[in-house]
């Protein structure tokens, strides 16, 4: 990708912003779904995984017309455990450890080889092997950033100018994060992964209903709870006109809050759904989603993640989101080079975000970022002290 600013036809950017706001068909739930595969697919089951993977579409980094850089090759957990493994530290910039990989899992609408479609979904997968944690970290679209080599734009405007390098790129860039590698995943396999399970069981509201039975193209769900199949499924997690009312702890979402919320709950449901699968069900699964992956994770490397599977699954879980609540406002921007208002998440301040996201993957491992709180766990700390007699 060429570093220098290019002008972008302003007519292009603006179409393809109002067609991803008539078009939000992607969900972050399909990039849950494709770890959720692989490491519940084979455990040892070698010859098979080979099989099956030979099906998705390998993409060397130097195929790219602007390549992520060099990165390590992702070794297994008794090869970590079995060498001596230095301290995390910065590389370029960013914050790294070897005991740490980050995969960016894009959702995206009508990929095609010539044509990179619309990335509606950026969830980063990290398996953090020196805390023995598997962390989800969900980015918002709307966030406004510097996509390098063009302008400042919505975050997802990586992908639609320069595909999944570019988008990782801008991510690197902006946030400070070390990022391996990426899986693209088109939205057809959604649906059939929810079939293939037999469908997920949801409580719906009545206005949630209401929208599903209007606009997903089946008919028949009701206030209370409801088994979705896939094509319902697929559109529960778009949904961003009602409020998501959250079972576990009774907080209230709206907009996109509330349809990140829905997400995170199905792939809770899904990774559960997933635990209870038969080896039928697997089989039926890796047949439908693997061919709709594109990665620059070799094949090699994607047998080494379904070796360690089972060791990844039995990590506890954690998600994340950014930029954080409490570190961005909404606001509408009129940019010169957009030509038209421009909705965006504005982090408040990106410095800050930087910090709390790379506290979340690496923990205590840099200074620096075991120091930093949050607002709200600033007031929390200042409390407890004026308490302390």
């Amino acid at each position: 990708m060429n570093e220098t600013p290019e002008k972008t036809p302003m007519e292009e950017i603006s179409s393809q912003s109002s067609r991803s706001r008539s078009k939000k068909k992607m969900i972050i739930s399909i990039c849950a779904c494709f770890f959720s595969v692989l490491f519940i697919l084979v455990g040892s089951v070698v010859l098979f995984v080979n099989a099956r993977l030979s099906t998705y579409r390998y993409v060397p980094d130097e195929e790219n017309t602007s390549s992520v850089s060099s990165k390590k090759p992702i070794e297994s957990v008794e090869q970590q455990e079995n060498q001596f493994v230095g301290d995390a530290e910065k590389v370029d910039g960013m914050y790294h450890d070897d005991m740490v990989t980050n995969i960016l899992l894009l959702g995206v609408d009508d990929y095609q080889p010539n044509d990179p479609g619309r990335s509606d979904s950026m969830l980063m997968v990290s398996l953090d092997r020196r805390h023995k944690k598997l962390k989800l970290t969900s980015f918002m679209r709307d966030t406004y950033v510097s996509i390098p080599g063009y302008n400042y734009y919505k975050l997802n405007t990586g992908y639609f100018l320069g595909g999944a390098p570019l988008q990782v790129k801008t991510i690197e860039k902006n946030f400070q994060v070390d990022i391996d590698r990426y899986v693209i995943i088109d939205f057809e396999a959604f649906p059939k992964i929810i079939d293939a399970l037999g469908g997920i069981t949801v409580e719906l509201s009545a206005a949630e209903a209401e929208e599903m039975n209007e606009k997903s193209g089946v008919t028949g769900a009701t206030e209370g709870v409801n088994q979705l199949n896939g094509a319902q499924a697929r559109y529960y997690s778009r949904i961003r006109n009602c409020k998501f009312t959250d079972p576990d702890t009774g907080d209230v979402y709206y907009d996109d809050y509330g349809r990140i919320r829905r997400q995170q709950r199905v792939i809770d449901i899904l990774i559960a759904n997933f635990e209870d699968a038969s080896v039928t069900q697997m089989l039926t699964l890796a047949n439908e989603i693997v061919p709709y992956l594109v990665s620059n994770i070799s094949p090699d490397e994607m047998v080494t993640l379904a070796k360690d599977s089972l060791t990844y699954m039995n990590y506890s879980m954690e998600t994340c989101q950014i930029p954080n609540n409490e570190l961005h406002y909404s606001d509408t921007l009129y940019p010169a080079h957009i030509g038209e208002p421009y909705s965006v998440l504005i982090p408040d301040t990106l410095q800050d975000n930087v910090l709390y996201l790379n506290r979340f993957i690496y923990e205590d491992s840099f200074p620096e970022l075991a120091a930093f709180e949050l607002p709200s766990e600033k007031e929390t700390t200042t409390e407890e002290t004026e308490s302390t007699p």
